[in-house]
């Protein structure tokens, strides 16, 4: 979206001037042209993935909350929530108020953000006393060899 600098268009939410589909949306040729280069269909792109991740994320949260989770899975899935609506939160603000640097500068640290919690929760999702059993079969047959 920054490189096509397409927030400075359709900056209304959730729609885009009024309409769910913007206007030129897919009317580039060929087709794939307007994944890269067509604003109207990377903004409204960038909003979908947005808010399909959110719902994810939230949905996931939900899921989990009833789950006996260890402490830092815990933390882990409430920091990914808060992660993902304090993204979705900034990309809105940028939007509306026409990508002012400094917050166009924070979603883009909260992208990153989103991508450190997600990577967190992921590792925290790990096994790691199954993952030191089988290191040692796999270290006992290697010996026994």
């Amino acid at each position: 979206v920054a490189g096509r600098q397409a927030g400075f268009a359709f900056n209304t939410f959730p729609l885009m001037e009024g309409r769910l589909v913007p206007e030129g949306y897919m009317e580039l040729r060929p087709l794939y042209r307007n994944f890269f280069e067509s604003v109207p269909s990377v903004q409204l792109h960038h909003r979908a993935l947005a808010l399909t991740t959110l719902a994810s994320v939230s949905g996931v949260w939900v899921w989990v909350q009833a789950m006996p989770l260890p402490p830092q899975l815990r933390l882990a899935t409430d920091l990914l929530l808060l992660a993902a609506w304090g993204q979705v939160g900034l990309g809105v603000a940028t939007l509306v108020n026409c990508v002012p640097v400094h917050l166009g500068s924070a979603h883009q640290a909260g992208a990153l953000s989103l991508f450190s919690v997600v990577l967190f929760t992921l590792h925290s999702c790990r096994a790691p006393a199954q993952a030191g059993k089988l290191a040692a079969r796999i270290g006992q047959r290697v010996a026994v060899a």
